[in-house]
């Protein structure tokens, strides 16, 4: 007997007992069981309505979720902040289907165990909920490809930030390379005994004279370790040990990049002030001031 026949046979029911009065046990039992089962029929097919509405919202903000595919590597940027929606939204549509999917399970679980739902009606509702487990396996499948577009983009941002920071730090490190120089201060004898500066003879290029036939340069090879290194850009006056002293540079710096140029005797006093840092470092990154 389906549904129908047995809500016709309550009707027929309720008028026999409307005229002959106060039903028998039997027969009120027999009202309560229809009226249950019409009670669970209307209620399982608002459940399918709501699980229909639930599926139809979650397709429409599936359909407004866009993954993009440019990249900004600031991670204050808009491009993040959006993504960092976008990554928001899929974690909510995706809890929304969750709950939906579960939903449809406690109805499909009920909808079986029932004996009073015809069997009509229980066929025609669990062709209704494998049909919403299509839509909702297709809907995952929209939420793992979102996720993987994410998770890529992510990655690529990840590897942006990497490339650029290590970018930054090799520019930062080849611009700290390229204006740092070096000086030492020290008497002819302390500088000649470190291997910092020799005494020649002969030599065309002659920076400082301390007997005749003889000059001071520097040497060779020298050592940055044996000097104090300075970023020109920051640095230019560099303090001279003994005020009451007078110095003498023996190496090719240009002197007259200098903000006071050595006196006629080539003697420098006091410290030695840079006006021109880039013309004054350009011939020699290595500035020897001998104690004269």
């Amino acid at each position: 007997m389906n549904i129908r026949t047995a809500i016709t046979a309550g009707l027929a029911l309720s008028l026999a007992l409307a005229c002959s009065g106060k039903p028998s046990p039997e027969m009120q039992a027999r009202l309560d069981s229809l009226s249950a089962a019409a009670s669970e029929r209307d209620r399982l097919v608002q459940e399918m309505a709501q699980n229909a509405r639930m599926l139809s919202e979650i397709s429409m903000d599936l359909s407004k979720v866009q993954v993009r595919g440019q990249l900004n590597v600031s991670g204050e940027s808009p491009g993040q902040a959006a993504r960092d929606s976008v990554v928001q939204k899929v974690r909510y549509i995706t809890t929304r289907l969750n709950q939906t999917e579960s939903q449809l399970r406690q109805s499909e679980r009920r909808l079986r165990s029932l004996t009073t739902v015809s069997d009509s009606l229980r066929t025609t509702l669990l062709a209704t909920i494998a049909n919403y487990d299509t839509i909702v396996a297709s809907q995952r499948d929209q939420i793992t490809s979102f996720t993987a577009q994410i998770d890529t983009l992510r990655g690529q941002n990840t590897a942006l930030a990497t490339a650029n920071l290590a970018l930054t730090d090799t520019v930062n490190d080849l611009s700290l390379r390229e204006n740092t120089v070096y000086y030492v201060i020290g008497s002819k004898d302390e500088l000649s005994r470190r291997g910092i500066v020799q005494e020649t003879g002969g030599s065309r290029f002659l920076f400082i004279f301390w007997k005749s036939g003889k000059s001071l340069q520097p040497a060779r090879s020298l050592d940055p370790s044996a000097f104090t290194a300075i970023d020109k850009r920051q640095v230019t006056t560099i303090q001279l040990p003994d005020s009451s002293k007078t110095y003498r540079i023996a190496s090719r710096q240009d002197l007259t990049s200098l903000a006071m140029p050595p006196d006629t005797d080539g003697r420098i006093h006091g410290s030695v002030q840079i006006a021109a840092p880039d013309r004054f470092w350009a011939a020699s990154k290595f500035l020897i001031i001998v104690e004269s």
